[in-house]
């Protein structure tokens, strides 16, 4: 008898032991859970704003770089225009209002209203 009771005793002690060993098993799942629930709400209210507002710092940034690369584009034509003695003479008529030697300058005005 006493070895079955001893069985039983025995077995009544384990079936304790499996709960407890089940119980920090479940401590895990809720404390991961918790941490991924924070996470989750921390990239929603925190994370989340700062990244739309770099995406439209970027974006506008990217349209800042298209412009001045069509700008420096301009800028390089130009400066191999300056190298064309024909283009030179032609801006300096027309926005120095400067001629060469031996031509008469003349300039074609509208009437004005005022006469």
């Amino acid at each position: 008898m006493r070895a079955v009771e001893s069985r039983t005793l025995m077995g009544a002690k384990r079936e304790p032991e499996r709960k407890r060993r089940t119980f920090p098993v479940r401590i895990r799942y809720v404390a991961a859970l918790a941490i991924c629930a924070w996470a989750f709400f921390y990239f929603w209210h925190a994370e989340r704003p700062q990244l739309r507002q770099l995406a439209a710092e970027n974006a506008k940034l990217e349209r800042q770089l298209t412009s001045l690369q069509a700008q420096e584009r301009a800028l390089q034509t130009e400066k191999q225009q300056l190298n064309n003695p024909a283009y030179i003479e032609k801006y300096a008529t027309e926005h120095q209002n400067l001629v060469m030697p031996n031509t008469v300058p003349f300039d074609l005005q509208s009437p004005s209203k005022s006469h």
